[in-house]
């Protein structure tokens, strides 16, 4: 029985540390193996990081509200960024804060596996990706603190927040997501494998700590009994 609560109280707390640490940036780039002159040289790279391009299943937490009965559930990883790594790597190029490169960078909705799984735009709350093929442009701006292709600081790139929303009827439901990167530049890159993200609700963090909590308070007073 100790064993079992052991594993419990763990799966909890990691539950609670991913739901914390999803909040990041999934990147943009090209060139997914890093080396020149390979077929992939010019093929956009949709990825988590490069040493674990895949996102694990992210989970989605309840906002307190409720559409036609059921609690709205967001995630917490809200962001899509180029890359922008020290060494040079997969950048997309424009290292000249006076010339606006020539890619154009969109975000392409491929499939949502439900109806009720939904994204917005963070910054006005509007409804964005609605249906299949639909994109979303990723607006260049200049990043003076940025690397680009050369190594060195300042860059080209973007930096848009979206929120993945879901209408659902509790925790342990889960969605998947799938997107492309497409260049409708003058760069002519190609366009990115499909990327597929999964969500899974979970209850709201302060309710998995307790739940946490209570099993680590029931493992101690087992073991002063024993």
């Amino acid at each position: 029985m100790n064993k079992i609560l052991v594993t419990a109280a763990l799966a909890v707390c990691l539950i609670v540390s991913n739901t914390v640490l999803a909040h990041d940036h999934t990147h943009i780039g090209l060139n997914a193996d890093g080396i020149t002159g390979t077929g992939d040289d010019t093929s956009l790279w949709i990825f988590a990081e490069p040493q674990q391009p895949q996102w694990s299943t992210l989970y989605m937490t309840p906002t307190g509200d409720v559409i036609n009965g059921k609690a709205v559930y967001e995630a917490q990883l809200d962001c899509w960024m180029s890359a922008h790594p020290a060494s040079g790597l997969y950048q997309l190029g424009g290292s000249d804060s006076s010339t606006k490169p020539a890619w154009q960078i969109a975000l392409e909705r491929v499939s949502f596996s439900s109806l009720d799984f939904y994204m917005e735009l963070e910054a006005t709350g509007q409804a964005i990706l609605t249906a299949d093929g639909d994109r979303l442009i990723l607006d260049a701006l200049w990043m003076s603190d940025k690397y680009n292709e050369n190594g060195t600081l300042g860059a080209w790139g973007f930096h848009t927040h979206t929120a993945f929303l879901v209408l659902a009827d509790g925790p342990g439901q889960t969605f998947t997501a799938q997107f492309r990167a497409v260049d409708l530049g003058n760069t002519g890159f190609n366009a990115s494998d499909v990327y597929t993200i999964t969500f899974q609700t979970i209850p709201e963090p302060g309710s998995l700590m307790l739940l946490g909590l209570g099993a680590a308070a029931v493992l101690k007073r087992r073991s002063a009994r024993e």
